[in-house]
C-alpha cells in the first residue's frame, strides 16, 4: 500500500525522490504515515531532520489526526502533494 501511496505522491511537481526520506516537498523531508500506528514512526524519522517536515497521509486520513499537533511538529500533505495543514518553519 506504500509505493501505491508513493508513486501518486510522485505525480506531483512539487515532490521529488530521496535517498534519505521518502520523498521530499519543496526541499523539505517527507515521511509517509497512512494510519495513526504509523504516526510516532514518522515523528522519529523527522527528528533527524531537526524535527521539520512534512507526513504525507491520505487525504481521508485528515480527521484521524490532530492537525493541531502535527503544525507544531511538521506539515501534513495528501497523497496529491497539496498542502493539508503547514507547518511552522523553525528559526534559524
Amino acid at each position: 500500500m506504500t509505493e501505491d501511496f508513493k508513486s501518486k505522491l510522485l505525480t506531483s511537481s512539487k515532490i521529488t525522490t530521496s535517498d534519505e526520506w521518502d520523498a521530499l516537498y519543496n526541499g523539505f523531508p517527507v515521511v509517509i504515515a497512512l494510519s495513526t500506528d504509523e504516526l510516532e514512526d514518522s515523528f522519529a524519522k523527522l527528528n533527524n531532520a531537526d524535527g521539520y517536515g512534512y507526513i504525507a497521509t491520505w487525504r481521508k486520513n485528515l480527521f484521524a489526526f490532530n492537525p493541531k499537533l502535527l503544525s507544531k511538529r511538521c506539515g501534513l500533505i495528501d497523497e496529491n502533494a497539496n498542502l493539508l495543514k503547514a507547518a511552522r518553519i523553525p528559526k534559524k
